[in-house]
């Protein structure tokens, strides 16, 4: 535990010191929701003029869109989902910083010391959970400032749990590509395997649209993407949007993410060993 909090320092030291890489990691999130977000409004592609007719196609449109995404307004249903998709991209980037040490040498001297070899996969895995939480953080309250409109009557505990839901997602991404790093010689392959995992994960998902307008081959995808049942979970918590099950989709994620945490820590344990 000694060496895992003394490299977990390191990694966040690493971090804070590195303003631009934090500007930069926003950029993309909030353009989405300032851009894309905001500019798909729902209620325009039903503008009808006609006094009478215009209140009736309006109410119409109103509860099919709350059937479709829980909420009336469209933002609120991508922002929860891109808190989800934020964290997807977020772990793929833990990995990039494995490489680094490596090219640098860092990692050679870390490999020479006397320390248990499980101390770097953790601390790596705990940098990257820790850059999660706090850009969620900020990419939440940016949202807020945009209009994202939360669920009457939320409390603490439905945001602890929002934020746990998007740790336990982050907990197996980031272990898979903390262990893809380790293997990988630079990282241009990194990236290369990030863009092939990544944008399928995001676009089978229920993080942009609902699942309920795919077609059925698409849907049978997304049921099992890990992406849809951490959105549909935060979705929940944060906006209200009602499930059929709760602990299904829990079940399902923790299963996921326990999995590839064990997987790539005894891969990643392996190539340290090989390695040194």
């Amino acid at each position: 535990m000694g060496a895992t909090l003394v490299l977990f320092r390191r990694e966040v030291k690493k971090w804070v010191g590195r303003r631009p890489v934090f500007v930069m990691s926003m950029i993309t999130p909030l353009i989405w929701l300032a851009l894309f977000g905001k500019s798909l409004n729902l209620y325009s592609m039903f503008n009808v003029e006609q006094p009478g007719f215009a209140e009736v196609v309006q109410r119409l449109v109103e509860q099919r869109i709350m059937e479709l995404f829980g909420t009336l307004d469209y933002f609120t249903y991508l922002a929860s989902g891109m808190l989800v998709v934020f964290a997807l991209f977020q772990s793929a980037f833990g990995g990039v910083g494995i490489v680094f040490d490596k090219r640098l040498g860092y990692m050679t001297r870390l490999l020479v010391s006397p320390i248990p070899r499980v101390s770097i996969f953790m601390a790596k895995i705990l940098g990257t959970l820790f850059r999660i939480t706090i850009l969620s953080a900020v990419l939440f309250a940016a949202a807020l400032a945009l209009g994202f409109q939360v669920k009457p009557g939320i409390t603490a505990v439905d945001l602890l749990a929002a934020w746990g839901v998007i740790l336990l997602l982050s907990l197996g991404l980031a272990s898979i590509y903390a262990t893809m790093a380790f293997y990988a010689n630079n990282h241009e392959v990194l990236f290369a395997a990030m863009n092939l995992i990544n944008l399928p994960l995001m676009f089978t998902s229920s993080a942009i649209f609902p699942r309920e307008q795919m077609p059925s081959w698409l849907r049978a995808i997304a049921s099992i993407n890990p992406i849809t049942h951490a959105a549909d979970l935060v979705r929940y918590h944060l906006v209200g949007r009602p499930l059929s099950s709760y602990a299904e989709p829990l079940a399902l994620l923790a299963a996921f993410s326990l999995t590839l945490f064990l997987v790539g820590l005894a891969l990643s344990l392996r190539s340290l060993r090989e390695v040194s």
